[in-house]
């Protein structure tokens, strides 16, 4: 690899202006709601209980010692020396067991015991008004709280998280239901989720954008009347629609078919390669065949079937295209053609599109679940929307769809209950009609700082080893001077993996393993090539710079710092992409920005919000993407079985993947078939269009995980992606831990760049070092105890708690919503019993912004804005005004 020594360029000093895009994600409660939920009373009292006892010690320690005087006095009779030990034996104790004696006490000595009695008196006074207010604070916040869960917007999160607690709201016994502690803890996770803290398309979590002007219908709060719920059909149950209609010959005779875009000829084998259907998408091999020549060299847009038949049959003396329309079948079975869905599930409304094609051809009636799917397409129609003001004809509306959607799965021959714990029926997201106004916005130079953070921690990706793995692969298989169909490496390496055994193949199964290695200090040598050592020792030196002398828990860095060090990396392992990047303003002067989460650009997250306000009837501002000089970053087309890939095109070309709506009509198309992989002078591969020659930056611009695209894809994204991914389950220089050997409260820096900080505080500590309830014990007793324990460890009394555990189930394991931790309110501690059952490690991050520094009627607001790619060698990187 070679290693350049340039120098860097910041952004243009220039103002971001108020019409620059970005997104805007939103809580629905403000910070008011948090400090009422606080036990604020009952703080007050044990901060009293607390001076009680301090008093009642000290008046202890003057009683004892006026007794320890009483005793030593020459000549004490000694019935009343034995009283006086059994007093001081008692008050050793804490206990007051009576000063009366038959023979006067000294006047010191009983001003002592009467001064002792009073205090003792003033800290049980003090103890039962502590359990008194606490019972006030726990009734007020109760009722706060079943309140707050009937707002709309939070009320409307509830009904898609926990529609049986939302079932309740409107029942003469709804303020008795709550009663429980248990309910009401549960109703303070979403109260706190809702206030507390922004989540990309959250049920707790509104979507908007700013305004290019400020105007009048501008809000900083989501208010009801001027939110819209966007409804989208889960992608497995479109999935499984489509490949029902397509198995009903009546309906999949008007389909169109097309040549599949994979289809690849492999000089190696003298064969063709494809991909078949989803999900398994097994890579076929096929013999070189005549016809399956002609259907590569035709035209790749869709056509019907006779069209495919005369294309195929040619002019002949004899016999007619019905008679040798036997081929057409024959390759749609091999996969060399296959159909075409008539709707693209990218439209604003792809089901009632849908049904508009088959009203059109007349086939609706032939399928025997059309009213059922009538039923979801008119209940998920963006308008007429029911009102979030109008909460029992939205609970109606909504248990209707979920009631219409269950049938359709019927009606396909399934069961809900064989699709995956995870399947949700319908997937719903509120977006803002109004402008947004935010408090404020990252400056030029802040992007700046970003994306230059970006690129710097762009080597601890996890995807690196295995990608300079397959690299090294791919060179040696490769010839000197030429490439290779991408179909071919990706067979090559999967044979490899599976029944390889030579040392490439070992290589590869070690450093391409589905759960990624990494190397690292303690890595034997001779598992290490050239390209994984130097990566090993860039990694090394990005972490010890983030790790050394941290101050106050702190480690600052200068951009200067880090720029020196991406002047000195070699130029293969740094990232030349751009990233989206989800950010929250802190409120404090040395670290103004906290990041999120990044992850890959070329709008990505971008795409999903333009495509929910359309939904939504709504017309965002286009996005704008730059061009990358000598690259051209490529979609994929389709959504893989996903909702949350649904989108209008973003990019300026697609790759063209098989079983898919074929690409947009502005894009330019690359079939999977064109891409072949080359060798980079940097000693990487990349993908390149076979016919051109252009360089092509796959970009994965749905918001499905990765780890969960199609296997081409993933290995697409895995071995050419330039991606990576910083979330806040894995903060990147807080992850790499060895748990068995984790006893006591490990403490991990805050580490930021400039005013930037690019990872919070962390505290991770073993489940069972937690204190919790005596049996009998009172739960102020236990509160006091907790608060006690987390001050004398040095642990935040506000904090976002994450439980790591191997046997965790449910909502236990989201990590991208941990629960909030108030020390002064009980239902955040219940929540963190509950939550830490079961785990082996709590995770405590630092709650940074404050979520009770913030203005009293000010939301939780996280932005997404997308920073350029951090180039060297002088080259100048725009603000990316304008853009995603």
């Amino acid at each position: 690899m070679s290693t350049a020594q340039p120098q860097a360029t910041l952004l243009p000093a220039e103002e971001a202006g108020p019409g620059d895009v970005y997104d805007v994600r939103i809580s629905v409660v403000s910070a008011e709601t948090l400090r009422a939920l606080r036990f604020t009373r009952t703080s007050d009292a044990m901060n009293e209980l607390q001076r009680c006892r301090a008093v009642l010690a000290s008046s202890s320690a003057d009683a004892l010692c006026a007794l320890y005087a009483a005793i030593g006095v020459p000549g004490l009779d000694p019935q009343d020396k034995k009283e006086l030990l059994r007093l001081k034996r008692a008050l050793a104790r804490g206990k007051m067991s009576g000063h009366r004696m038959g023979k006067s006490l000294p006047l010191a000595l009983t001003t002592e015991l009467d001064r002792l009695e009073a205090r003792h008196t003033d800290a049980q006074n003090a103890l039962a008004q502590v359990e008194l207010v606490f019972a006030a604070d726990h009734d007020r916040t109760r009722a706060l709280l079943a309140e707050l869960a009937r707002s709309p917007l939070v009320r409307n999160g509830i009904l898609h998280s926990a529609p049986s607690l939302e079932a309740l709201m409107d029942t003469p016994t709804w303020a008795q239901s709550t009663a429980s502690d248990k309910r009401a803890t549960r109703l303070a996770q979403f109260v706190y989720r809702a206030a507390a803290k922004t989540s990309p398309f959250s049920t707790f979590t509104c979507t908007g954008r700013p305004g290019a002007e400020i105007t009048m219908e501008a809000t900083s709060v989501p208010v009801p009347s001027a939110t819209r719920l966007v409804r989208q059909l889960d992608g497995k149950i479109w999935a499984l629609l489509l490949h029902n209609l397509e198995e009903r010959p009546e309906i999949a005779a008007a389909w169109q078919l097309r040549p599949n875009p994979s289809l690849t000829f492999l000089p190696a084998l003298d064969k063709f390669a494809l991909l078949g259907p989803p999900p398994a998408e097994e890579l076929r091999l096929l013999p070189d065949h005549p016809l399956i020549r002609r259907v590569a060299a035709m035209d790749p847009d869709p056509a019907p079937f006779l069209d495919w038949a005369k294309r195929l049959t040619g002019p002949r003396s004899a016999g007619s295209v019905e008679q040798d329309s036997g081929e057409v079948p024959m390759l749609v079975r091999a996969g060399v053609l296959h159909p075409v869905a008539p709707v693209s599930e990218n439209t604003d409304q792809p089901l009632e599109d849908l049904l508009r094609w088959l009203d059109d051809h007349e086939l609706t009636d032939t399928l025997p679940y059309a009213k059922i799917l009538r039923r979801v397409s008119a209940a998920l129609a963006p308008s007429p929307s029911p009102s979030l003001l109008d909460p029992v004809t939205l609970g109606n509306t909504h248990h209707a769809l979920l009631e219409a959607v269950s049938d359709l799965v019927t009606g396909l021959g399934h069961d809900t209950r064989d699709l995956g714990a995870d399947l949700q029926l319908v997937h719903e997201s509120a977006v803002l009609e109004s402008p947004v106004l935010t408090a404020s916005i990252p400056s030029p130079e802040q992007l700046s700082t970003i994306a230059a953070a970006r690129s710097w921690l762009s080597v601890l990706d996890l995807k690196w080893p295995g990608r300079l793995a397959v690299a090294t692969y791919a060179d040696a298989v490769m010839p000197p001077a030429g490439s290779m169909p991408l179909l071919d490496l990706y067979r090559r390496v999967h044979h490899e993996l599976r029944r390889g055994d030579g040392e490439l193949a070992r290589h590869l199964r070690t450093w391409f393993s589905a759960v990624p290695v990494q190397p690292g200090p303690l890595t034997p040598t001779d598992q290490l090539d050239d390209t994984l050592r130097t990566l090993a020792q860039e990694r090394q030196r990005c972490i010890q710079l983030a790790t050394t002398a941290p101050e106050a828990g702190t480690t600052k860095l200068q951009l200067t710092e880090v720029i020196a060090h991406l002047t000195t990396r070699p130029e293969a392992l740094r990232s030349t992409a751009p990233a989206a990047v989800y950010l929250q303003a802190t409120g404090a002067a040395d670290s103004r920005w906290v990041v999120n989460v990044m992850h890959g650009g070329h709008g990505r997250g971008r795409a999903r919000t333009d495509h929910l306000m359309r939904c939504a009837g709504l017309s965002p501002a286009p996005i704008h993407l730059p061009e990358t000089p000598g690259t051209l970053p490529a979609e994929y087309s389709g959504t893989h079985g996903s909702s949350l890939n649904a989108r209008r095109p973003v990019l300026p070309a697609a790759i063209d993947y098989p079983y898919t709506p074929t690409v947009a009509s502005d894009q330019q198309r690359i079939p999977v078939s064109r891409l072949h992989v080359r060798r980079t002078a940097g000693g990487l591969i990349e993908l390149f269009d076979a016919r051109c020659g252009t360089r092509i930056e796959p970009a994965h611009v749905g918001m499905l995980a990765d780890y969960q695209l199609p296997p081409l894809a993933r290995f697409v994204e895995r071995v050419f992606g330039d991606a990576y991914l910083l979330h806040p389950s894995t903060p990147p220089f807080a992850s790499d831990l060895a748990l068995d050997r984790l006893t006591d409260i490990t403490r991990i820096p805050r580490v930021q760049i400039d005013d930037v900080v690019i990872q919070r505080r962390r505290w991770i500590f073993p489940s069972a070092v937690l204190p919790r309830p005596r049996a009998g014990e009172h739960s102020t007793g236990y509160l006091h105890s907790l608060q006690e324990w987390f001050v004398a460890h040095e642990l935040p009394p506000t904090a976002f708690v994450r439980a790591w555990g191997q046997e965790l189930r449910g909502n236990k394991v989201k990590s991208r919503k941990p629960m909030l931790l108030d020390l002064d309110s009980w239902w955040t501690v219940t929540e963190l019993l509950r939550h830490s059952t079961g785990a082996d490690f709590i995770v405590l991050d630092e709650a940074l912004p404050d979520p009770f520094g913030r203005d009293l009627g000010a939301a939780a607001v996280e932005l997404l804005v997308e920073v350029p790619a951090y180039r060297i060698n002088g080259a100048s990187t725009d603000t990316g005004k304008g853009r995603a």
